[in-house]
C-alpha cells in the first residue's frame, strides 16, 4: 500500500515537472520575428561598440579634406538604411562616410561581412544574409526604422571609450536617449542606446524600461 502511494507521488511529481518544462519551451517554438530582429540589432550595436574600444582605427593625423573624409570618419559605425538593412563598418577607406564592403566588420561566428549596400541588394556568399531585416524578419517598408531626436541621424559610431556619436562629426556625442524603432506589421520593437555610456537594451514596450 505504501509502495503504491509512493509510486503515485512520483508520477504526480513527473507530471508537474513536464508541465513546467512545457510552459518554458512551447512559447519558444513560435518564432518571434520582431524580438529576434531587435535582438540582432542590439547585439550588433554592442559589437560595434566593442570594436571601437578594442580596435582603435581613429587617426588624428588624417586631415579633413572637405570631401567627406578625415580622421573623425574612421570610427566604427553601424549605419541604417531606408531599405530596411544596415551595415557595420569603419570608413578607413575614406568613402565619404558611406559603408564600403572593404571596411566592413566580420561576423565572429561565420566570418562573413556584416554589410549590405544602401539599396539592400541580395547578398553574395561572403555577406551576412540577415543584415536585410525586411527579407529575414518581415520588417515593414518603406519606413522600417524610426529614430528619436536623440539619435542625431541614422547611424551610430563609438569612440575608444565606448561613447556613442549620432554622426561622424567632432561634436556629435549623444546627449539624450537614442531610440531606434523597428517597425513591423504586428507592431514595433525599440532598441535604446543611452547617452555617454552607450549602454544599449530593448525596451519592454509598456513602461519604456529595459528588458
Amino acid at each position: 500500500m505504501k509502495k503504491s502511494a509512493f509510486t503515485m507521488l512520483e508520477l504526480v511529481f513527473v507530471i508537474v515537472v513536464i508541465g513546467i518544462l512545457s510552459a518554458m519551451i512551447i512559447p519558444r517554438l513560435d518564432r518571434d520575428n520582431r524580438f529576434e530582429a531587435a535582438t540582432q540589432v542590439l547585439q550588433h550595436i554592442k559589437y560595434t561598440q566593442h570594436l571601437a574600444m578594442t580596435e582603435d582605427v581613429y587617426d588624428d593625423t588624417d586631415p579633413d579634406t572637405g570631401a567627406g573624409t578625415g580622421w573623425f570618419k574612421e570610427r566604427w559605425e553601424i549605419q541604417f538604411y531606408g531599405c530596411g538593412g544596415y551595415a557595420i563598418h569603419s570608413d578607413r577607406g575614406e568613402d565619404g562616410g558611406n559603408a564600403a564592403l572593404a571596411d566592413a566588420a566580420l561576423d565572429p561566428q561565420t566570418g562573413k561581412s556584416l554589410w549590405i549596400d544602401a539599396v539592400c541588394s541580395a547578398p553574395n556568399p561572403n555577406e551576412f544574409e540577415k543584415m536585410n531585416l525586411v527579407t529575414y524578419y518581415n520588417l515593414d517598408t518603406p519606413n522600417g526604422f524610426d529614430f528619436s531626436a536623440g539619435c542625431n541621424g541614422q547611424s551610430l559610431s563609438f569612440d575608444t571609450l565606448g561613447r556613442p556619436y549620432g554622426t561622424n562629426t567632432i561634436n556629435g556625442v549623444i546627449k539624450q536617449n537614442c531610440d531606434i524603432q523597428l517597425n513591423f506589421p504586428a507592431g514595433p520593437e525599440v532598441v535604446r542606446v543611452h547617452p555617454e555610456t552607450g549602454y544599449a537594451c530593448i525596451l519592454d514596450g509598456v513602461g519604456g524600461n529595459c528588458i
